[in-house]
């Protein structure tokens, strides 16, 4: 393995270090997303929906298609008592009287918390580095904890809010509000209004079992040393978006975003995704579509397809300059996921090609690729191997590339507890001015045109529990 000053980060200096030690708080951070006030709902445990939480099963993806709601009337399926908020005639009165709705008779929020313990091999990586060549810390055990609301005002419009609390304060990281069912077929025409992840891809944001999201972020200005906030593809945004599904196999979305800007503007991102599923449990979970199973509601024989395309235009202030760089970036990707009993495979790719990662810079493409494979051996433990590659290359300078792969096993010690133990590999060829810290890398080249040895950056446990 190849040793590294901490002096010597390519042309950021320190930055890549200091960087990849957030990462590494970062990537302990998985967020836990199995919601409990689900479960108080409708009576039911979190296995409904999950496997290894946030891993969603096939009708945990469909109850999230659906705008958070049962197949079927969502209400026929709901244990928790209700408040009529008005009369079920004020209904034949609108618009002269107010339209009714429920409140559940219990405050419907959960509270989460995750963390995780780090164990370094070797001294001389950048994950080391990272932690200031500390062989092992317990500090970021407990590194965040969450506050979701989530529940539904009647039979059509439902919400889901996640509240995050760790070190650096406290930000809201979704807030929605689903009107479902607007025209048309059931679920063909959903609208969402709120801070939300834009969906790019058939399934949830954060559907892997050692990863935060599915879709490995690359937010290019980052890497190129940009001071302020780096859009990229799975950070929560406000916006606007309709999506649905059409005889429970094709699935669409469009969307209107407000993006990542360094000063306040008019949004001028949008994007759209669509995909289609072949076998397996319908899109929407209607028309009595389960998995062959009961015993296991995560085994099916399916194949799922989706593409997107992004547009997105950035404000953000650059390393060495005061002046805010206007930067418009054009991406396409698509994802697949391959589906076989127990075992599953997820793959996908995407490529941005920016006008202006940085200043002086005429354009920079770069692409991201990921694929993550998992067994499920029992319902509680789920052994997972995921790899991931990113590159760039300006069009006026030398492309650089970081290679990852994570191995580990996600487990169960109850259905709202989890454990996961991975290992980081890591190998990178050549850095941008930031590192490869924001875009989850740990790597750090002794040059801007060096290379690493294949690392181990560090062996972590993560801890999550929600209640």
């Amino acid at each position: 393995m190849t040793g590294v000053s901490i002096e010597s980060g390519g042309r950021g200096g320190r930055l890549p270090v200091i960087l990849a030690a957030g990462v590494l708080l970062l990537a302990s951070a998985h967020a836990a997303f199995a919601v409990p006030a689900f479960a108080r709902k409708y009576g039911t445990s979190c296995l409904t929906c999950h496997t290894v939480f946030p891993k969603l099963n096939p009708f945990g993806e469909a109850f999230r298609r659906n705008g958070y709601r049962f197949p079927g009337v969502d209400s026929d399926f709901v244990k928790q008592e209700t408040i009529a908020l008005g009369q079920e005639a004020n209904k034949k009165e609108f618009p002269n009287a107010v339209w009714p709705g429920t409140l559940p008779t219990s405050i419907p929020l959960a509270i989460g918390f995750n963390g995780s313990a780090t164990a370094h091999p070797k001294k001389d990586t950048g994950g080391a580095l990272a932690d200031n060549n500390a062989r092992v810390r317990l500090d970021s055990l407990v590194g965040e904890g969450q506050l979701w609301a989530a529940g539904s005002l009647d039979d059509l419009i439902t919400f889901f809010g996640e509240l995050v609390v760790a070190d650096g304060g406290a930000d809201i990281e979704h807030a929605t509000i689903h009107f479902n069912d607007l025209f048309g077929a059931k679920h063909a025409a959903n609208f969402v209004l709120g801070k939300n992840v834009p969906t790019l891809s058939a399934f949830g944001p954060h559907s892997s079992y050692v990863a935060d999201t599915a879709m490995t972020p690359l937010s290019v200005t980052g890497l190129y040393g940009a001071q302020s906030d780096s859009w990229n593809t799975v950070t929560p945004y406000g916006g606007l978006e309709l999506n649905g599904t059409a005889r429970g196999r094709f699935l669409y979305s469009v969307g209107w975003s407000s993006g990542a800007n360094s000063s306040a503007r008019s949004p001028q991102d949008y994007y759209a995704s669509a995909g289609y599923k072949f076998g397996g449990v319908r899109l929407d979970g209607e028309n009595g579509s389960v998995v062959p199973d009961p015993k296991k509601p995560w085994a099916e024989r399916a194949l799922t397809l989706n593409a997107f395309y992004y547009r997105s235009k950035s404000l953000f202030v650059a390393s060495d300059a005061e002046d805010e760089v206007d930067d418009e970036a054009k991406t396409v990707g698509f994802g697949v996921r391959g589906q076989l009993d127990a075992f599953e495979a997820n793959l996908g790719a995407y490529e941005e090609r920016h006008d202006r990662a940085f200043p002086g810079a005429t354009a920079v493409r770069g692409t991201a690729c990921y694929g993550e494979f998992s067994y499920v051996a029992y319902p509680w433990l789920v052994p997972v191997l995921r790899a991931e590659y990113l590159r760039l290359r300006p069009d006026n300078g030398s492309a650089v590339s970081d290679t990852r792969l994570i191995a580990g096993v996600a487990a169960l010690v109850r259905p709202n507890l989890k454990f996961v133990l991975s290992a980081w590999l890591e190998k990178a060829k050549g850095a941008p001015d930031g590192g490869w810290g924001p875009a989850g890398g740990m790597a750090v080249p002794a040059g801007p045109t060096l290379s690493t040895g294949t690392e181990l950056e560090g062996v972590t446990v993560v801890m999550a529990f929600a209640l």
